[in-house]
């Protein structure tokens, strides 16, 4: 069951990016309309492929591809590192408010935030399954 439960997890997370990817190449307006219900899709702030803006932003695109890394991966929980995750984005959006706005230090700390996120949501889950 638990093989079951990662693999799940795995697919839904690796689907997830891949219709990130697919969205611009195959115009695909439901995709968009999806992610425009838990992300800003500013233009400005989004990576393009073949010169159409992804459907959602840099921030989120590089925490969904940093979640289903670590899930192939199979990184394990650490707090430490989930913390430092967490402050590094915080600070980066901060510092995007009010000095500079760097596609790149944005990508950096969503990568960050999806690696150390994923291991403690796979976590989770095994424990809503055991409790049932």
């Amino acid at each position: 069951m638990k093989n079951r439960l990662y693999a799940a997890l795995l697919t839904g997370s690796t689907l997830w990016c891949l219709s990130v990817i697919l969205a611009p190449l195959l115009d695909l307006a439901p995709v968009y309309e999806f992610f425009s219900r838990i992300c800003h899709q500013d233009p400005a702030r989004s990576w393009r492929l073949f010169g159409e803006p992804l459907p959602a932003c840099i921030r989120c695109t590089s925490i969904y591809f940093g979640f289903a890394a670590a899930l192939w991966l199979g990184l394990r929980t650490n707090v430490r590192w989930l913390r430092a995750a967490l402050a590094l984005m915080i600070l980066e959006f901060a510092v995007a408010r009010l000095f500079v706005d760097a596609a790149a230090i944005r990508s950096l700390s969503g990568i960050l935030v999806g690696l150390a996120a994923a291991p403690f949501v796979q976590q989770g889950v095994e424990e809503l399954r055991d409790s049932m």
